[in-house]
């Protein structure tokens, strides 16, 4: 039943005249033609969606009845990530609903929330592939907390923190780090982040690369029955800074982690831990953990997100509420902005405005008209 396509052509008057707006239309379509009414979701699907996504879910028909490309529901690495809530919302609204084809019609008058809730189950079928973590584990990713869902991501994660040292040139620090994620295989996903500063150093400003990051992670925990998932991972750190104007440390650090997360209700709740462990013994180890917590203010993929974190480093807390929103009708494009307050030694450390900018780089920006 669903279009999640790229392209469009037609409007949804169109796709109502080649296909049915809704089930009860396809149900007198099929009782004139001398069928029997379809009553099961595999009966339904095969009698009103198979026309356009194949009965195998392949979207691969022999005469293509609409103009966008239906989403391959066999493709476990495109369909995996995406929660059961998206589903449903594109059945019940249409592909409107998730930013979309309005090719796909929406069924909310016309089947019950059960029903809608059997055809997510079936089209999960499709995937033949064991082992995939739930799409339902994928949560909002929060500023700092490591998510432990494997991603394909590019994201930009500005910081820009103010000191009240009048002797400095500009008190203003700006950082910013550039990170790139791909999934590898079912649940494992590399990735590989950039630095880049513009601080004071002395009496002027500078600005140069920091350590470059590099990453591995494993989800190797991922609940079939409810939204959980544990991951383990190692990141190691490369000297690329500067060390003496201290936009590195001068030392391989390598940095195991561990990432973990669950719905509690309506919340998310995710957390993580990792420890710094330099090759050079003259550097401090360094202990950070992260927990967050937030919702969504509604079910749409481009919807605001609340949330708070706690950021933990060694004797150090910071707590850093936030907003997240999607930019774009399917949520591939999305921002988040926070502020990361002290809560210790707050005579020494000052307020940073955090955030992100983050593409899912194979999910649609949008339907194209």
């Amino acid at each position: 039943m669903l279009v999640l396509g790229q392209t469009v052509n037609q409007s949804a008057s169109a796709a109502e005249s080649r296909y049915g707006a809704t089930a009860p239309k396809l149900a007198e379509q099929q009782s004139s033609v001398g069928g029997p009414t379809p009553t099961t979701v595999a009966e339904m699907w095969s009698a009103w969606c198979a026309r356009c996504h194949a009965d195998d879910g392949s979207g691969k028909v022999k005469e293509p009845t609409i103009t966008v490309e239906p989403m391959d529901f066999t493709e476990c690495k495109v369909t995996t990530p995406e929660p059961d809530a998206d589903w449903a919302r594109a059945i019940a609204k249409g592909g409107p609903g998730v930013g979309l084809s309005p090719e796909m019609p929406g069924f909310e008058d016309s089947l019950t929330r059960e029903q809608i809730s059997g055809f997510v189950k079936h089209m999960r079928g499709f995937c033949k592939e064991a082992r995939w973590p739930s799409g339902n584990a994928n949560f909002p990713r929060p500023i700092i907390t490591e998510k432990a869902f494997p991603e394909n991501e590019f994201l930009l994660l500005p910081v820009v923190s103010h000191a009240t040292e009048p002797s400095s040139a500009s008190a203003t620090d700006v950082g910013l780090v550039a990170v790139y994620e791909r999934r590898i295989g079912r649940r494992a996903m590399y990735e590989v982040g950039i630095p880049f500063y513009n601080w004071d150093f002395q009496t002027s400003r500078a600005s140069a690369i920091g350590d470059l990051a590099v990453a591995i992670k494993y989800a190797a925990y991922a609940s079939t029955t409810t939204p959980r998932i544990v991951s383990f991972g190692l990141e190691a750190t490369l000297p690329t800074g500067e060390l003496y104007k201290g936009f590195g440390k001068g030392t391989v650090v390598f940095e195991p982690f561990i990432a973990a997360g669950t719905m509690v209700g309506d919340w998310y709740v995710q957390a993580h831990g990792k420890v710094e462990l330099p090759v050079d013994t003259l550097v401090d180890r360094a202990y950070l953990y992260n927990v967050y917590v937030g919702r969504d203010t509604s079910a749409a993929p481009n919807t605001w997100t609340l949330g708070v974190e706690l950021n933990g480093e060694n004797r150090e807390l910071w707590v850093t509420p936030q907003i997240r929103k999607g930019l774009t009708g399917t949520g591939a494009l999305a921002a988040s902005l926070g502020a990361s307050i002290p809560v210790k030694y707050r005579g020494e450390r000052v307020v940073s405005w955090v955030g992100y900018l983050l593409w899912e780089f194979l999910e649609p920006l949008r339907a194209r008209r």
